[in-house]
């Protein structure tokens, strides 16, 4: 399932999105996030993209293109995570497209000692429905892409000291 230049999210009206947010979008599976299509592949009602850490999952949920939420949601050793209903957050911001995927993007790896690690209800607007949820498409990174947001992330603080 690739990025889509455009598409009908929610509104029914075709949206063109902006350079910046399809390169932005390019870099979330670049990075090695599991992509789920909400709904019909070229009418979703939700587009959302995750990764998971050995604690956290990030996960980028997107139901219109202008307004965009992402968020760390704790996952504890053997508890589901179910990432369509969060019930906590450690980290959560909602806006336009291109901060809220850099700050995602650039957020701190669960283990670096400044990270987000205090709970907080987790904002309504992460909820997607069973109903919203079916037909799902999945795509799942190709194996040398799975642990690339972690080794990135090293990388960059490791240069920035």
């Amino acid at each position: 399932m690739s990025t889509p230049a455009s598409s009908t999210l929610r509104s029914g009206s075709p949206a063109r999105l902006p350079a910046e947010v399809e390169q932005l979008l390019l870099d979330v599976v670049a990075d090695g996030f599991i992509l789920c299509c909400c709904g019909p592949r070229f009418a979703p009602h939700a587009l959302v993209a995750c990764y998971h850490w050995q604690h956290y999952v990030d996960v980028i949920t997107i139901r219109h293109f202008d307004r965009i939420i992402t968020a760390r949601i704790p996952a504890p050793p053997s508890t589901r995570i179910d990432v369509f209903n969060p019930t906590v957050v450690v980290w959560a911001y909602e806006g336009p497209p291109q901060p809220a995927l850099r700050a995602l993007l650039n957020l701190l790896p669960p283990h670096h000692p400044h990270a987000p690690t205090c709970t907080y209800p987790a904002p309504p607007i992460l909820h997607i429905s069973r109903a919203e949820q079916r037909p799902m498409t999945i795509q799942i990174p190709p194996p040398p892409r799975v642990a690339h947001r972690a080794t990135r992330l090293a990388a960059t603080m490791a240069n920035t000291g």
